[in-house]
């Protein structure tokens, strides 16, 4: 893929979304969005403005193996055989000390599939001149027309203590700490469309778990490769310590209501923490490419801003 190529991908439709945050208020956005990572089988981009903590990427992402003893993650969650919502479509939970102590549709009780992290633990990738910290999604849903699932909420929480006894649920989430990133706030709206539990999934992004890669590019490629890779501005991160506890939440299926192939369904997805100095994704391509696109993204929003305000 050339950089031209991702340019174009960030440009449309992600231009019109980044370009009105930085005209009115870049850490927040109102308008609804769905996010496509399950296109033409090759590397995509998009820049995601949560509704809490500014501009996020998420992209395909690629690396194998991925296996438990090798992926390394730090949250395993699957309403397969339990469900925190009377809804076996739909998956929720946040990363604890799995050892201890699991919550929502947490699954593994061990140390190999849930861990708590420290921010200082957290890799730095320089993307454009700003530092981000990435998280990997390694998702694991049935093949040929049934490999979508709906990524609708990840929100990010900090703490100066351990939370893992605390006994927090869905209803007392923000008892993890103070925010610091959200896709969606707040939470839940109280209404029921698309479900009946009331999620706010203002926007939301949909992945092929099984997209094989066709063109060099090495997309996701299903349970056992790592699909899809989240930035996250360590500017989000503000006045957070070291030290302090980082609690990653996730919500994913919601949209099964309106595409059913959407669900949360067959294995457990997984999440890793990119940890460490020296680890950088596929080799840093990603990170090379990110950064022309978003190069583009902001002098083409400058010039926006500048035209709207002559």
């Amino acid at each position: 893929m050339t950089k031209g190529s991702v340019v174009g991908k960030l440009l449309t439709p992600a231009l019109t979304l980044v370009a009105a945050a930085v005209a009115v208020l870049p850490a927040y956005r109102a308008a609804a969005e769905e996010f496509d990572l399950a296109g033409t089988p090759s590397t995509q981009t998009k820049v995601v403005t949560g509704e809490f903590g500014g501009d996020a990427v998420f992209a395909d992402q690629w690396s194998q193996p991925t296996g438990s003893g090798v992926f390394q993650p730090f949250l395993t969650l699957d309403s397969n055989g339990q469900t925190s919502t009377g809804d076996s479509h739909i998956e929720q939970a946040y990363n604890t000390d799995g050892t201890v102590a699991m919550y929502l549709d947490q699954l593994r009780p061990n140390a190999l599939g849930n861990k708590t992290l420290k921010f200082g633990s957290l890799q730095r990738f320089d993307i454009n001149g700003k530092p981000y910290v990435a998280f990997v999604l390694d998702a694991n849903e049935p093949g040929a027309d049934k490999s979508l699932i709906s990524i609708d909420n990840i929100r990010i929480y900090t703490s100066l203590d351990d939370k893992t006894t605390a006994g927090i649920g869905q209803s007392n989430l923000d008892d993890l700490g103070k925010l610091r990133w959200a896709m969606n706030d707040p939470l839940t709206k109280g209404t029921t469309p698309p479900d009946l539990n009331g999620f706010n999934v203002n926007q939301w992004v949909k992945l092929d778990a099984n997209q094989q890669n066709n063109n060099g590019s090495k997309a996701n490629g299903g349970s056992g490769q790592g699909d899809m890779i989240v930035y996250i501005p360590v500017s989000a991160f503000g006045d957070t310590a070291d030290t302090d506890y980082v609690w990653f939440y996730n919500l994913n299926g919601v949209h099964y209501s309106v595409d059913g192939d959407l669900a949360a369904e067959a294995g457990y997805e997984e999440w890793k923490a990119w940890t460490g100095p020296n680890q950088v994704p596929d080799g840093g391509n990603t990170l090379a490419l990110l950064g022309s696109a978003l190069t583009a993204l902001g002098f083409v929003a400058g010039r926006r801003k500048l035209a709207s305000n002559a």
